[in-house]
């Protein structure tokens, strides 16, 4: 992909010298490598450090107005639970079940207790949740943890726009990104140098202690959106977060470099627990907010944040270690996306297509062709069973239609 890219400094790179003659010849082709065989080791303390109510309060004056609710096993169930199941206290609907009939005739859990309303089942994290949406101006951008439902607003006219609770129900359970947050936050962690399960139990999927992030909502501006690369506490690259080109970044290209570089310098250097990272930052329009840089969010440094104009093998590869003075005038490599981008234009793929298709599809895609052929042929199946199905019903139905009839001859005839 080409990039526009900006080098305040020279920043050297890896080394393309030749192999010294003493080294022994390498072998014509090398064993593939994957991405995680050359990812430094990413461990669940990290992961945790980057949970927005793990980090929120130490830089809450450089975050937008943001409220966080402690969210308690009973919600945390509610969330994870099939169907969905809305608040009776709101103009809505208040039941969509995601199951089949018959997929409800076949269940082993015919005799369970039913779902709950959300008023029922958690009255006072539902109170406190309206009450914090009138305290942040009637509308707020919801979030867990980790993520952000925007693979779910299809559900919502497109927007994280919540203003009142059953919206942020709706996301949540419609999103494939906080599923991930309540089932695999620490997938592909290690464990080694991590403290015992009963010294910090929040290191275990189950005792993660769950918050609901709620930022008041305001309109950003997308192409003032950044995702900024951090490793041994050195800003290596900034690559835009909106995947289109603005004509108007060009001219800026500087003035942003020097303002995300002097707010890494100044408040996140040093302060954040681990020394690998990754911060997206805002920096507003206006006159007035120009120099302002708001911290959005903190990622993990690890192959499930998407480097966007960047790949992780590049960012890998990027020198990070050397003396302080060195590392404080290096200045990072800024990427935009140029005019001829194939993501300038409108005819990409939307972005989060994959949570609109059933998973069954998405898995079947990235275990390549024979996978693919695999699910057709079961597909065929599944519709030639339904098919089945509808014509016995039909047929059932066209018996005891010429039944009818026949009785209604013979009734007839009596008279």
């Amino acid at each position: 992909m080409s990039s526009t890219t900006l080098d305040l400094e020279a920043t050297g790179g890896p080394s393309d010298a030749p192999a010294s003659p003493a080294s022994p010849a390498s072998p014509t082709l090398a064993p593939a490598r994957t991405l995680r065989d050359i990812f430094p080791p990413v461990y669940k303390t990290h992961i945790l450090n980057c949970s927005y109510p793990k980090w929120h309060t130490k830089y809450r004056s450089l975050t937008p107005k943001t409220r966080i609710i402690p969210l308690d096993d009973t919600f945390v169930s509610y969330l994870r639970a099939d169907g969905i199941v809305l608040p009776s206290d709101e103009d809505q609907i208040t039941s969509l079940d995601t199951d089949s009939e018959d997929e409800e005739e076949d269940s082993d859990d015919e005799e369970g207790t039913p779902q709950l309303d959300p008023c029922v089942l958690f009255p006072e994290i539902h109170q406190k949740i309206k009450d914090t949406i009138h305290e942040l101006g009637g509308k707020v951008a919801p979030k867990l943890n980790w993520s952000s439902p925007k693979d779910a607003t299809f559900m919502t006219a497109n927007t994280v726009e919540c203003r009142k609770p059953g919206d942020i129900y709706l996301l949540f359970k419609s999103s494939d990104f906080i599923t991930h947050d309540l089932e695999h936050a620490y997938d592909e962690c290690i464990d080694e140098g991590v403290p015992a399960p009963e010294e910090q139990p929040e290191l275990e999927q189950a005792n993660i202690p769950y918050g609901l992030v709620l930022r008041k909502w305001f309109k950003i501006n997308p192409s003032m959106e950044f995702r900024c690369f951090v490793r041994g506490r050195r800003l290596l690259a900034v690559s835009q977060r909106e995947l289109n080109h603005f004509e108007f970044l060009e001219d800026m290209k500087r003035e942003l470099v020097y303002c995300i570089k002097e707010f890494f310098d100044e408040n996140l250097r040093y302060t954040f627990p681990d020394g690998d990272f990754v911060f997206d930052c805002y920096i507003p329009m206006t006159e007035a907010e120009r120099k302002k840089v708001w911290l959005i969010d903190i990622n993990p440094f690890a192959p499930r944040t998407d480097p966007l104009l960047f790949s992780w093998v590049e960012l890998l590869e990027l020198p990070f270690d050397g003396d302080e003075a060195e590392g404080r005038g290096r200045y990072p490599e800024l990427r935009l996306v140029k005019k001829g981008d194939p993501e300038a234009y409108s005819f990409a793929t939307p972005q989060y297509s994959t949570s609109k298709l059933p998973q069954e599809v998405v898995q079947a895609g990235l275990e390549g062709e024979e996978a693919i052929w695999e699910f057709a042929k079961r597909w065929k199946d599944i519709v030639g069973q339904m098919e089945a199905k509808d014509k016995k019903a039909e047929d059932d139905k066209k018996v005891e239609d010429d039944k009818k009839v026949e009785d209604d001859e013979k009734a007839e005839e009596r008279k």
